[in-house]
């Protein structure tokens, strides 16, 4: 009885995901071909997806060896405005827990499970990682500061082990210990931050909030105001009048992306350009939150910090 609703379940999720994406029948079952003889043994281990780069970091962190873990996204992919595809079809069949990002960044992923799976028997539990975090006007972005990123380990632990109770002491032991390593990155931002006299940045994206706000650091004005929109002329004339009014020497940009709406204005108020990562998408191993965060500070050291 419990294949049964499983293969109910994968038959909705099938059926809703290749409407979403207009996949053909025959597209379809070339991929569910190819991919037959791919899919991972079964074993005892419970199976874990996260959405995005961050929460794979986070939460693998707190699994260790005891749980399988695999990312939604793609290497590239970002999740502002994503299309599931079928071979994501196969991950969220497979998965006893799905770990989302919440604050309205997965709206792709929760159209489907509220309109197509809301009654199917069998589907993984749903966790969002965002309760108690101090959300900022809706900006999804609440993994740039480790202290949300804490509350996020948090959440991801309790979720785990209302999941899987036999591994509790394993998944509070490893949350305990990674909390720790990210309270270490909170008061190494904090004390490098605490010295600066330049606070004021301008970005391109309008990720930094957070970072921001826990840190002492003040956002003036981001270029693209909306994610994967065009920002207006008028917009743009007022980030110009802001960079000026407030004498501000650097803006950010973004990692692998070239921007030429940054390099203009950059040039004509000779600013000087810096790469500033929204961790958004990323490799996908424990340590990899920790890595990038600090390569950030670096970055903020160098364009605020007057070393």
């Amino acid at each position: 009885m419990k294949s049964f609703g499983k293969l109910i379940f994968l038959c909705l999720l099938l059926t809703a995901c290749l409407s979403a994406c207009q996949k053909t029948e025959y597209e379809f079952k070339k991929y569910e071909s190819s991919k037959k003889d791919e899919l991972p043994a079964r074993d005892d281990k419970l199976r874990v997806l996260t959405t995005i780069a961050p929460l794979y970091s986070l939460t693998k962190n707190v699994t260790g060896d005891a749980a399988h873990v695999e990312n939604l996204l793609p290497s590239g992919a970002g999740p502002h405005e994503y299309s599931l595809s079928p071979e994501d079809v196969m991950k969220i069949a497979q998965a006893r827990v799905l770990i989302k990002n919440g604050v309205g960044l997965e709206t792709w992923l929760d159209k489907l499970m509220a309109e197509q799976l809301a009654h199917a028997a069998e589907k993984p539990l749903i966790v969002d990682s965002s309760p108690a975090v101090e959300v900022i006007d809706n900006d999804p972005h609440i993994w740039l500061s480790p202290k949300n990123a804490v509350i996020q380990v948090k959440n991801i632990r309790d979720a785990l082990v209302r999941a899987d109770a036999g591994n509790k002491e394993v998944y509070t032991k490893n949350a305990d210990k990674y909390i720790k390593h990210l309270e270490a990155l909170d008061k190494e931002i904090s004390g490098e931050v605490g010295s600066w006299k330049k606070r004021e940045f301008v970005s391109f994206h309008s990720a930094f909030r957070y970072l921001a706000r826990d840190y002492g650091l003040k956002q003036a004005a981001v270029i693209q105001e909306f994610p994967e929109k065009e920002p207006t002329p008028k917009h743009i004339a007022d980030v110009i009048n802001t960079i000026r009014e407030k004498d501000i020497k650097v803006i950010f940009s973004e990692p692998r992306v070239s921007h030429k709406i940054v390099e203009a204005i950059a040039r004509d108020l000779r600013l000087n350009v810096y790469s500033l990562d929204t961790l958004e998408t990323g490799a996908l191993y424990p340590e990899w939150y920790e890595v990038r965060m600090r390569a950030n500070l670096e970055v903020l050291k160098m364009a605020l910090g007057q070393r």
